[in-house]
């Protein structure tokens, strides 16, 4: 077959659950060989991008389509594995659209565990891992990252509190220090030394429970921070809670 030669970019990007080697080839499932023939139309012999989150970013050439599946011939690596900052992001679920962004936004900017927590205010019962898993390797494959963010089993708030490592800084987005300038978030982050390990809390639409306060001022190594004068959807908040450790602690510096 003609091969689509290195130096023209792959055509597209596939994250795979298998491993990735020199002279190696790579089963994609019927939805990617869907992906790759009819959505974006790509004959055989097109070079694209695979990743796994272990085994850096790989060169494939297409070798077969088909209704049931696909093969991939892998060439070369192209990146060597690199991995997003340790950075959790824990927050109440919201309604199905708006949790859909949070997946995928989450896994933009970066986060490497992505926790949806039961508080008690939350008015979500259920949350599906596989949809959250589907968004998160989305984004991934979009943005060029090389590992995959983790998707937690929706679980109390208390739960992720106790899984928490002692040194892992919890940046707890609070709405009630809304406005509060001593409690701005890019201005408490700036002063200090950037951790090794962060998670960020956002709480539910109705805001935390007054025993969920409690427990939460006296967690240890525990950053209480203002997301501005106004009060944020969820979503919104998680974003922007994000965005501003990436910039000023994370892998935007």
């Amino acid at each position: 077959m003609d091969v689509i030669r290195e130096n023209h970019p792959a055509k597209a990007r596939l994250y795979v659950d298998a491993p990735l080697q020199a002279s190696g080839f790579v089963t994609v499932t019927k939805e990617q060989a869907h992906y790759l023939g009819n959505v974006m139309r790509l004959p055989l012999g097109t070079v694209i991008a695979l990743f796994n989150g272990q085994d850096g970013e790989w060169h494939g050439v297409i070798d077969a389509l088909d209704k049931q599946g696909g093969q991939i011939a892998l060439t070369d690596q192209t990146r060597p594995q690199t991995n997003s900052p340790d950075l959790w992001l824990l927050f109440a679920p919201v309604k199905k659209a708006r949790l859909d962004f949070i997946a995928q936004k989450a896994s933009e900017l970066g986060a490497s565990r992505i926790w949806p927590v039961r508080t008690e205010f939350c008015q979500i019962s259920r949350v599906k891992d596989e949809r959250l898993a589907a968004n998160a390797i989305e984004a991934a494959e979009q943005t060029e990252r090389l590992d995959v963010a983790r998707i937690m089993k929706f679980e109390k708030l208390a739960t992720a509190l106790a899984e928490r490592e002692d040194d892992r800084l919890l940046i707890w987005c609070d709405e009630a220090s809304a406005g509060a300038a001593n409690h701005n978030i890019t201005t408490a982050l700036a002063a200090i030394d950037p951790p090794k390990k962060a998670a960020i809390l956002i709480g539910p639409e109705g805001g935390f429970s007054p025993a969920e306060r409690k427990v939460l001022t006296q967690v240890d190594n525990c950053l209480t921070t203002s997301l501005g004068p106004r009060i944020l959807r969820a979503d919104t908040a998680a974003i922007a809670a994000l965005a501003c450790y990436q910039a000023i602690c994370g892998d935007w510096r």
